[in-house]
């Protein structure tokens, strides 16, 4: 990875697939290998509470059958619409206040070359699709995004000063 210290990654919250994870701007959060996932990270400016959350699918469908979502056994955090609520969740429970939180959104990577409208139905693009429209059901600001392209993404956000970094082999690091 570009220019991170061993000390640096080491002193990093890992955010795995399908996860989320929050804190209070003492460690950075680093979700590694988006591909048409997407990464969102959301944060309080004021507490500097912030989470990365790492969803795979745009939303999660109750059978209606089962209720293993009740008894853990469904990880909410995979979907755009159920993990966005539990972290939004998790925020508040943690000293946020739910009407300054603001969001910056990157992955969506379209991994299979598509000809023509294929890539605009994709599971990359649902996914973007389901997070712009949960975030904005939620009254929760996009700040800045980088959704799209072809090339799998790792990204770190600092809670301090709620910078996005984006690192993409072979490209130079963004900052959002």
């Amino acid at each position: 990875m570009s220019s991170l210290t061993l000390q640096e990654l080491n002193s990093m919250i890992t955010v795995g697939m399908g996860d989320y994870k929050v804190t209070n701007g003492r460690n950075k959060l680093i979700t590694r290998d988006l591909g048409s996932c997407i990464g969102i990270a959301m944060w309080d400016p004021e507490t500097r509470i912030g989470g990365l959350l790492h969803i795979m699918l745009p939303q999660y469908v109750h059978n209606g059958f089962d209720d293993t979502v009740h008894h853990g056994m469904v990880n909410l955090a995979k979907y755009a619409d159920a993990g966005i609520d539990e972290l939004v969740h998790t925020l508040v429970q943690r000293g946020a206040e739910r009407k300054r939180l603001m969001a910056k959104i990157a992955g969506g990577a379209h991994m299979i070359a598509c000809i023509g409208d294929m890539e605009a139905s994709d599971i990359s693009s649902q996914n973007a699709d389901a997070v712009r429209k949960k975030l904005w059901e939620l009254g929760i600001p996009i700040l800045a995004e980088e959704v799209g392209g072809h090339h799998p993404r790792t990204l770190i956000f600092d809670t301090t000063t709620g910078a996005l970094r984006i690192i993409t082999a072979g490209m130079t690091d963004r900052v959002l």
